[in-house]
Parts: C-alpha cells; structure tokens; sequence
C-alpha cells in the first residue's frame, strides 16, 4: 500500500528488450492497443528518465504513498483550512450568544439574569452540561421558593431560553363582556359551530360582511331575555379573482448525462470542490459526511452533474397550467390551514406589456368568524 509505483508507457518495444542492459527491473508490463505499461520502482524510474525522450517514454501514473504525498501537498491549504474550520466551528457551536429570559415581570428577569450571571449562563461563555444546568436550575428554585413556581432552562443552539413561571395567588377573573359572532366577509354560509349564543342564519344564507350570524342577545317573541357572549365557529363559501403574471420565456434545465464524484464544503451557501469543476452548469447531489446544526457548513461526498439550462418560449397550454398552480400559490398562502379551495376556473389569459397574464376564478371553504362587541348588554337589536 505504501510502496511507490510508477505506470509507464512506452510504445518502442525495443526498450522491453534493453531493460536488463539499463539495469532497470520490474514488477509487471501490460501490452495495450500496440503500447506498454512497465510498473517500476523510485530507483529504476531514476534511471529510466534519461530515456523518456529516446524512446518516447510517457509517465501515465503514480500509485502508492508518493501519490497520496502529492495530494496532501496539493491540498495542503485546503486540508489546514477545513481543520481550522471545523476547531472553530466546534468552538462557535458550544458558546453562549444570546440568553433570553421569557418573562414580562421586570423583578423576576433581573433577579433571574443575575443569578444566571453567577452561575455562568451568559453571553460568550462555554454552554453547560445538561448536569450542570439541571443542578443550576435546582438551586436558583430552591433559593426563590417564594417568587419561583417553575423554571425550564432550554439550549436551543447557541442561545439559552428561560421559561419561569411566577408563585402567585390565582385570582379569578370576571367576564364582562358580551358579544356576537359575524361574518368577516361576504359569504354563502356552509356550516355553523355554536356553543353559546343565538344562531339567526340559516346554511346556504348569503352573508354580507359584518352581518350577525349568531347573536349575543337571546330573544323570545322579539323580546330580549337575555344577553350572552356568543361563542361559535362559521365556515363560508368565499371567492377569489386571483391574477398572476408570467414572463414569455422560462429556463428548462436538462441532465447532459456527464457527472464526476468529488469531495465538497458546504460554507455560507457558497461550494467548495476538492477537485476543480469541469462543467459550465451544475447540480450537486451530496452524501453528508461531517455537519453542524447550528452553522451552515458542511463536509460533503458530492456526485456533480452537468446540466444544460434551454430558454423556451410559453406556448398557451404551458401558459395555462403554470399560471393555474402559481395562481393556486398565491391563494393558499393568504388562507388558513383549515381552508380549502373548493372550485377553480380560468378567466383570462392574454398578453400585457411583454407579459403573460392569467386571471384564474376560486371558490374557497374557510373560517368566516368575526366578532362584534355588545357593549354593556345595550339595547342595540340586529336586524
């Protein structure tokens, strides 16, 4: 493994004959399409290179420790940069930048931030042991039993996060206030959830923005009995006229079947090949050999594939479905994760200024909950 071999190629068979004359020894020789491959040691390549240009003589190769010599010197940089790198990452990734104590009692975070001062939780000091911030914990509780109901001390990365909960005497709080449950747009109304409260429309009812769909004030024969905080959930029928605009050309990137395996460093969002790049336009597939959560770096096993980015030119139907899925998109990013599109038909697709554009009609099922205040139980009706 360690013994150095030199792979020579020589096309004059003439020399094969002379080796022996030359006092030139060998381990093997290959014959290959009219050439030969000698395999020789340091000391008979020494002697052979007074011949390379008599008898055309090409070194081809270099294996054993004078090859893996070659590319520690070659790499040397890079090798003492990612060691330095990954030391200081070590180092980064285990100190204290940031403690934050969550609480919104003044008293509690100063005494808190000076006992964790003393105690060595705080900005650019080594992390703790999950030991040491138990014992931590355990003592700053047993020193404020009377101010300290509970504390949670969370290492999230870098950073430190102190959930307290304060000791004090619960006091129960009176709810005054009334209200009614309206529609926070214009809507069909599909469904209606309610646990208190007096429920006025009906489903399928057409709702305007702000109409009362379930009321605080409990009536009989038109006359107010009581008044409530009304408490429910309506779910609607909405509609959508979402426009979206599209260039005339797009990127369509393709796989030329040429790819090479090399180490990588993933540093910053920005890509480090051990071997030098051959293509013009890549894509990485990387296997993770060595990572860190909390920085963006990474020491990578990478396949580099050429690829080829083509400019085309929308034709209608294209058009049409990426204006569809981007029109969709931008809906589904305003609504709420229990909303749904129900219904979706093209309106428009035409030409504007060198653009492409796609006017796209939605039907949605989602939350129509607003609520109105009924101030002081007043003798305001609804209609």
């Amino acid at each position: 493994m360690f013994r150095t071999i030199y792979v020579l190629k020589l096309c004059n068979k003439k020399l094969l004959n002379n080796l022996l004359k030359y006092h030139v020894g060998f381990y093997k020789v290959k014959e290959q399409n009219d050439a030969y491959f000698l395999y020789v040691n340091k000391s008979d390549y020494e002697k052979l290179k007074n011949y390379f240009d008599i008898y055309n003589i090409e070194l081809i190769s270099i294996k054993g420790f004078l090859k893996y010599k070659n590319i520690l010197h070659d790499k040397i940089i890079f090798i003492v940069c990612l060691f330095l790198g990954i030391v200081y990452l070590n180092i980064l990734s285990n100190t204290i930048f940031e403690v934050k104590i969550l609480s919104n009692n003044d008293e509690i975070v100063r005494l808190l931030k000076n006992e964790l001062d003393a105690f060595g939780i705080k900005k650019y000091l080594h992390v703790k042991s999950f030991e040491e911030k138990e014992i931590i914990k355990e003592k700053i509780l047993n020193n404020y039993k009377d101010k300290i109901e509970w504390l949670e001390i969370d290492r999230i990365g870098t950073k430190y996060y102190i959930q307290v909960l304060e000791r004090v005497i619960n006091k129960e709080k009176d709810n005054n206030t009334y209200q009614s449950i309206v529609s926070k747009k214009n809507a069909t109304i599909l469904e209606i959830k309610a646990s208190s409260g007096q429920i006025i429309k009906k489903i399928n009812d057409y709702v305007n923005k702000g109409d009362v769909i379930i009321s605080g004030y409990i009536t009989k024969k038109d006359e107010i009995k009581k008044v409530v905080r009304a408490e429910g959930i309506v779910y609607g029928e909405t509609w959508y006229n979402i426009k979206v605009e599209l260039p005339h050309t797009y990127q369509k990137r393709k796989y030329t079947g040429n790819s090479y395996k090399t180490l990588s460093l993933n540093l910053f969002n920005n890509v480090f090949l051990f071997k030098k790049n051959k293509y013009k336009d890549v894509e990485y597939q990387d296997k993770v050999l060595l990572s860190n959560a909390l920085l963006p770096i990474s020491l990578n096993y990478s396949t580099v594939y050429e690829v080829k980015n083509d400019n085309l030119i929308y034709d209608y139907q294209e058009a049409l479905i990426v204006g569809l899925n981007k029109a969709r998109e931008k809906l589904l990013e305003t609504l709420d994760k229990n909303s749904k599109i129900l219904y979706q038909k093209k309106l428009k697709l035409y030409e504007e200024n060198s653009k492409i554009i796609v006017e796209v009609f939605f039907k949605v099922y989602e939350n129509i909950t607003d609520y109105l205040e009924i101030v002081g139980g007043s003798n305001e009706r609804n209609n």
